[in-house]
């Protein structure tokens, strides 16, 4: 701004000293030019503002994408009167899950008497979760950019929409030894006597231990055992009852940390167990927090999988002044099937510990599967989760 008013004060001198050593006539018309250019531009400009002629609307060609997908944002900007708007300054949000393919975080318009301007901004997906893209303030400049008035963007004083993105699903192999732990502690979990009988049978090798048929139409899909059905090219189902009654429990932990890649990777990690479990022979219920209540899924096929990865990206971790139950305890507990949880969590910390340790008084046993990597809890297992997904155990 003061470069902007020692220039004009430059040509104002200019001006007069052109008048009086060259040329009087052509020398006092442009320093009245120069002189009564502010009035005006000040004039124009606050005549715009206060009629509201500038208005601003706000598009989007999608609101749900995977990651490294894109979406466009179009902001555009409509003058209804008979002056041209000298410009119009936009403030973009930063989306934390969204990549700009420009940098600018701020864009300038122009747009001609009864007309429109429009601008576009592609993003490119990078890390699960919602963002928000749009403008979170606007400026109207007058023709010198001397003067700046501040522009209504609505009820609540921004111009945004919502962009959810889905999780990926990893992959996990059948025989990680997260997976054969979790399928032991199932297991275990069962107090039928078939299941005792059957302990020592390696789940992981096409379960042989089982007996098995052709898929016929009219089967249940919950019955297909996906594993061996891929080893041997067709459908496979499982013909005893005994598999039905072993399942896992998997939560997500209903607050993060605050690395985006942490929790992205936590909320990853469960869908992975979810389907690798699935893969196994394995159902699953699966327990998230949305709106402040416990939610469970029953993942017994593929497709369940799909719909929670959907469900999912509507996902959000607490904020830290919500108080909030991590461990769905009651919920298990109702259930009677705490005894074993994998809990899938970004931030392993004391507070989690805590909720832990009173939930091993219920009977609910929790295998911890972290993505955080400065881990402070104590559990009855504690699984490292790394950046490929694989698990460690840790303690």
């Amino acid at each position: 701004m003061a470069s902007k008013i020692f220039m004009y004060l430059l040509a104002v001198f200019l001006g007069v000293m052109f008048a009086l050593y060259l040329s009087a006539a052509v020398g006092w018309t442009f320093v009245y030019v120069f002189v009564c250019a502010p009035i005006f531009s000040f004039l124009v400009t606050l005549w715009l503002h206060k009629r509201k002629s500038v208005s601003l609307r706000l598009d989007v060609n999608r609101t749900m994408l995977y990651k490294k997908e894109t979406v466009t944002l179009r902001i555009t900007a409509a003058n209804k009167s008979f002056f041209p708007v000298p410009a119009v300054k936009v403030f973009l949000s930063v989306p934390e899950g969204l990549e700009p393919e420009s940098p600018a975080k701020s864009f300038v318009m122009s747009i001609p008497p009864r007309s429109e301007s429009t601008a576009e901004i592609v993003y490119s997906a990078k890390v699960w979760g919602c963002c928000t893209v749009g403008a979170k303030a606007a400026e109207l400049h007058d023709f010198l950019d001397f003067f700046r008035f501040k522009m209504p963007l609505g009820e609540n004083a921004e111009l945004l929409r919502e962009i959810k993105v889905f999780p990926d699903i990893p992959e996990m192999a059948g025989d990680a030894p997260l997976l054969r732990s979790a399928a032991e502690n199932a297991k275990l979990a069962d107090d039928s006597e078939e299941t005792r009988e059957t302990d020592n049978v390696n789940l992981f090798a096409g379960m042989p231990g089982y007996t098995h048929r052709e898929y016929v139409e009219g089967d249940p899909v919950r019955r297909i055992n996906w594993k061996l059905s891929s080893k041997r090219d067709k459908y496979m189902v499982r013909l005893d009852d005994e598999i039905e009654s072993i399942q896992q429990n998997i939560v997500l932990d209903s607050r993060g940390g605050s690395d985006v890649y942490e929790n992205e990777r936590a909320v990853e990690g469960l869908l992975a167990a979810a389907l690798g479990l699935l893969k196994c022979g394995f159902e699953s219920t699966v327990y998230c927090r949305f709106g402040g209540v416990w939610e469970s899924f029953s993942v017994t096929e593929p497709a369940d999988v799909s719909v929670l990865q959907t469900r999912l990206a509507d996902f959000r971790f607490a904020e830290e002044h919500e108080r909030c139950g991590r461990l769905p305890a009651e919920e298990l507990s109702e259930k009677g099937s705490g005894a074993g949880v994998l809990l899938f969590t970004s931030m392993f910390d004391k507070s989690l510990t805590a909720e832990i340790s009173s939930a091993e008084e219920q009977g609910i046993f929790t295998a911890v599967i972290s993505a955080d990597s400065v881990s402070v809890g104590s559990a009855f297992q504690i699984w490292r989760l790394n950046e490929d997904y694989s698990a460690e155990l840790i303690s």
